[in-house]
């Protein structure tokens, strides 16, 4: 039995085997993963970690597994990798938007391609490395895209077919100086004013960014005390995955016991491995002005019954009674 392809340019290579147990993150219906080596070590690949020079040519094969019991077809193709603003979730740039970056430099055999059910594909791919390319990591990914929507789901109340994708990461360093960065772009705790005197809640917001030129898995510790020391509660989202170079993404957190009347510390460390770190504080005044104006009137009785106390305790002269 022979694999049906549509081809672009050279001959196809593929080769059918026998589906092996999926090893990588996959939707249960394909894994994409690296083919394993003639001579492949104890731990198989999950990823594809290479190293190059500029204007270098990089061979390479992915394999594409049918787990299911009819044959699927794909689009094979190669893809720039990005975060995502929100949250910073690492993504791959889909079949219809431009590539410029990894994406635009991967050539694959076969562009298209049908696996029986059971069976497996391995699709050579050649990466070709531009001589001004920069020295550091480039990011991508070659994506076994289903060429006709294979689920559903459903939203604003209609069901709606949806293009599953699945794909292999390609984390390619280029020979040259490394030099790794985070950074905490902006930090900003969101109170508002506060109308009646009890403790009340923020948005703290913060950005992430990768400045230097390696990929980095940032781990953050967010913290915030009010005055006197006082703890500030935070809860949401942090950084949990791979950051490409360039990258940034936004992260919001929901704050707690907040008094009336305050003064919000915050503070975002960042760290990653190599020793990189990056922090960034800020501090946010919360006035609320019933808080105020109840402050204001418990001085002045304060102060008036103070002063009260000290007058019943002068002595006073008692009159004298003729006689």
């Amino acid at each position: 039995m022979r694999i049906r392809a549509l081809v672009a340019g050279a001959a196809v290579a593929l080769a059918l085997l026998p589906a092996a147990p999926a090893r990588a993150a996959g939707n249960g219906e394909w894994p994409v993963t690296p083919t394993p080596a003639a001579k492949a070590g104890p731990t198989p690949r999950l990823y594809f970690f290479l190293d190059a020079t500029a204007g270098q040519m990089v061979k390479e094969s992915v394999r594409v597994q049918n787990l299911t019991k009819t044959p699927k077809s794909f689009f094979i193709f190669g893809a720039d990798a990005y975060n995502t603003v929100r949250d910073g979730g690492f993504a791959l740039r889909t079949r219809e938007q431009k590539q410029t970056g990894l994406g635009s430099w991967v050539t694959t055999t076969a562009t298209r391609v049908t696996v029986p059910g059971g069976s497996q594909a391995d699709i050579p791919f050649t990466i070709a490395v531009p001589k001004n390319a920069s020295p550091g990591d480039h990011v991508g990914g070659i994506v076994a895209l289903e060429t006709s929507p294979g689920a559903t789901a459903l939203a604003s109340g209609a069901n709606v077919k949806i293009q599953r994708a699945v794909a292999a990461r390609v984390y390619l360093r280029v020979a040259g100086t490394v030099v790794p960065g985070l950074a905490v772009p902006s930090l900003s705790m969101d109170v508002g004013t506060p109308w009646l005197p009890r403790t009340t809640g923020g948005e703290l917001t913060y950005h992430v960014a990768n400045i230097g030129n390696i990929h980095l898995v940032p781990q953050a510790t967010v913290s915030a005390s009010g005055l006197f020391g006082h703890a500030v509660s935070l809860k949401g989202s942090a950084p949990a995955g791979d950051f490409v170079p360039g990258a940034a993404g936004e992260f919001t957190m929901r704050a707690g016991g907040i008094w009336p009347v305050d003064i919000v510390s915050t503070s975002v460390a960042l760290r990653a491995d190599g020793g990189v770190y990056a922090r960034r504080t800020d501090r946010t005044f919360v006035v609320s002005y019933t808080g105020i104006a109840l402050l204001t009137a418990l001085g002045v009785a304060t102060g008036w019954w103070v002063r009260r106390r000290r007058r019943s305790r002068v002595p006073r002269l008692r009159g004298l009674v003729a006689e």
